[in-house]
């Protein structure tokens, strides 16, 4: 399991394939699941573990589980994916968090990490969330990541917002 990120409370590191019951769990739940297409299988968040691994080989980062540093226990996953919303090449930070973890600020505080990490190690002029318009908490992570709504796109079937925060230093960019 390699390790990528620490912030206060959180360690952002690696799925792996002994990660399954977790991931199944939140990926199966009907409230964590609700702005997503659909909830997921066993099987199929076996293959959502595989794709993430596929990222970190191909792209050097995807989504990565966070656990708590106190006790080691999962909370969630957060992380950076590549993303082509609207015919450009972007950089996502994603976080879902298993609900018994809501409302203790980790998507936000593991989200930051990530955001930082993008500008400072991995070189990103800008990061941004497709986050569903009626996802009023996802929408308020965005915001304390100093993100902006910067236009719609579809992704997964579904419209979204587009929220957009540049690297400090780097020009601000239009709409997407």
């Amino acid at each position: 399991m390699k390790s990528i990120l620490d912030t206060a409370r959180l360690r952002l590191r690696e799925l792996v394939p002994d990660d399954l019951e977790f991931m199944a769990g939140m990926l199966a739940d009907a409230d964590v699941m609700r702005h997503y297409p659909k909830r997921l299988t066993r099987e199929l968040s076996a293959e959502w573990i595989e794709r993430q691994r596929a990222r970190y080989a191909s792209d050097g980062y995807g989504l990565w589980l966070a656990e708590s540093r106190e006790t080691g226990q999962p909370v969630g996953q957060i992380g950076l994916v590549k993303q082509t919303v609207n015919g450009a090449e972007e950089c996502e930070v994603g976080y879902l968090i298993h609900k018994e973890y809501w409302r203790h600020g980790f998507a936000t505080e593991g989200a930051l990490a990530c955001r930082d990490h993008a500008f400072n190690v991995l070189g990103k002029a800008r990061v941004i969330a497709l986050v569903r318009p009626e996802n009023a908490a996802s929408q308020g992570v965005a915001q304390n990541l100093g993100m902006e709504v910067v236009g719609r796109a579809p992704h997964g079937g579904y419209e979204h917002l587009v929220f957009a925060v540049a690297a400090p230093g780097a020009p601000r960019t239009g709409p997407s």
